[in-house]
């Protein structure tokens, strides 16, 4: 796992509009970009919305671990670093498994604190 990316590299990441982009507020998606949606495969953000993360995610990801434990441990990592990068499969509604390299970013606005994800498809 990469820990603490060049914050150059994660703005360009982040504003790049053609990415599957998703922002996490305290383990709830508040916003998510087309190509995100398209992956997961729901029409909206308000469906999103209504979806915990783990719904996403297979049972176990592909080196046997749970993903539920897997992720706690990701989400550990981060509170200790600005960003991490990492891979992860995930599952679509549909069931269909695809797999991305997630990169991870914190930030705050005002009292708020995010966390917005960047996945690059693998598949």
């Amino acid at each position: 796992m990469d820990v603490n990316l060049d914050e150059s590299e994660l703005n360009k990441l982040f504003k790049d509009d053609t990415a599957a982009l998703l922002v996490l507020d305290d383990e709830h998606f508040v916003e998510a970009s087309a190509q995100a949606l398209e992956l997961i495969g729901v029409s909206s953000i308000e469906v999103l919305k209504s979806f915990h993360p783990a719904m996403i995610s297979p049972e176990f990801q592909p080196d046997g671990q749970s993903s539920k434990l897997k992720a706690n441990e990701v989400f550990g990592t981060l509170l200790n670093n600005t960003s991490i990068r990492f891979y992860w499969r995930h599952i679509s509604i549909k069931g269909k498994f695809f797999d991305v390299n997630v990169t991870l970013r914190q930030r705050q606005e005002g009292s708020n604190k995010y966390i917005d994800v960047h996945w690059k498809r693998l598949d």
